[in-house]
């Protein structure tokens, strides 16, 4: 059997509930339901079903502990394609053996889902040193980023406790999701470029060029290293950090 759903974390940990309901050797792929029908195989839609998750990862995180539930969680996020079913070998071979996983950690498709998880987690950290908020004409700070993983969501447990007295959203441009924070709790949703209306406050802007002319004034010619530079900010985050907009 085919199973279906919707995409999201929630939705996968759903699938993973019914497929053990129904038996897990009846499971012959899980897919997102944006990958169209299968015309020749028996197909289960399931719905993203809060309850039925919580169950999944309540359970997984009890008999194997916090770091299996967080492997797979970060490893989910990465959005590696047809990572389903690697994730869903993942979960039964933990069910069935909490020690399997450390045990097999020469398995190739455990050593898998182990760098997804890595992966994202290196891009979170990294993340946080390098994303800048921006202040709107509505008083909201505002952030762009465009990470290889589906990282919004993860951190912004980070900036809702650093910042708990501040409106603010962090913005996925490449996702087209918006993670928004209204100084007691944490929304995510879908944005189109439609919806897309920037406009920043004077404040803001008299910031930027200062911040600008502080980078530019701070740096010294003769130190300059952009191999390093690289290293430490990589150059696919410039776009979206304050002290590069004005500098090459």
């Amino acid at each position: 059997m085919y199973y279906q759903y919707d995409g999201s974390f929630t939705g996968f940990l759903s699938v993973i509930y019914e497929a053990y309901h129904d038996g897990t050797s009846h499971v012959e792929g899980i897919e997102n339901i944006s990958a169209g029908t299968n015309l020749f195989d028996e197909e289960k839609i399931i719905s993203a079903n809060l309850d039925k998750a919580d169950k999944v990862l309540t359970g997984l995180y009890r008999k194997c502990g916090a770091q299996t539930a967080h492997t797979l969680y970060y490893a989910f996020m990465a959005e590696q394609p047809e990572r389903e079913m690697l994730l869903f070998y993942f979960i039964c071979a933990a069910f069935r053996d909490p020690d399997t996983l450390a045990k097999g950690k020469a398995d190739p498709w455990i050593g898998q889902v182990e760098s997804w998880s890595l992966k994202t987690s290196n891009e979170c950290h990294r993340m946080l040193g390098l994303l800048r908020f921006s202040e709107l004409e509505e008083k909201i700070l505002y952030a762009e980023i465009r990470p290889d993983h589906n990282i919004a969501p993860l951190i912004a447990g980070h900036f809702a406790k650093r910042m708990a007295e501040e409106e603010w959203a962090v913005h996925d441009l490449g996702r087209h999701i918006v993670v928004y924070y209204d100084k007691e709790r944490i929304l995510t949703a879908n944005v189109t470029e439609q919806e897309k209306n920037i406009k920043y406050s004077p404040t803001e802007k008299k910031f930027r060029s200062m911040w600008c002319q502080y980078y530019r004034h701070i740096s010294i010619e003769e130190r300059r290293n952009p191999k390093l530079q690289r290293s430490f900010m990589p150059e696919k985050y410039w776009p979206y950090l304050t002290e590069m907009s004005k500098v090459s």
